[in-house]
């Protein structure tokens, strides 16, 4: 198990959220090795905690823009890149057998805030 985002945001600690997301990372890897997991992972979620009565916040590293870009920038490079092993991606990318790391929620939010067009795509 490991603590919520919420938490961990609060510690303002970049190695922390990087190896959070590593250590995520490492074991979504050996699951989907082992064939008991598919290869998309939604995380971080990177919703901002501004509504107290949300039952989700545990979910968001807080309410801070600057402080939710910092924790999903760290936690996904930590989840996509395995020290032991530089040349290759731990988990990410879309091709078959790889994970596809996706920042939860903000699709779907940018998706609802704008007009989108063909050429959005």
């Amino acid at each position: 198990n490991f603590a919520f985002p919420i938490t961990t945001g609060m510690s303002f600690n970049r190695t922390l959220w990087w190896k959070t997301g590593s250590q995520i990372g490492r074991e979504a890897r050996a699951l989907m090795n082992n064939g008991d997991v598919y290869s998309t992972f939604w995380a971080p979620v990177i919703n901002l905690a501004r509504e107290p009565r949300w039952g989700r916040n545990i979910e968001t590293p807080g309410e801070d823009p600057y402080l939710t870009g910092q924790y999903a920038k760290e936690f996904v490079q930590g989840f996509e890149n395995a020290p032991e092993d530089p040349f290759h991606i731990q988990v990410g990318g879309v091709w078959a057998r790889r994970g596809c790391v996706c920042a939860r929620h903000q699709t779907g939010i940018v998706w609802q805030s704008h007009v989108v067009e063909a050429h959005d795509f």
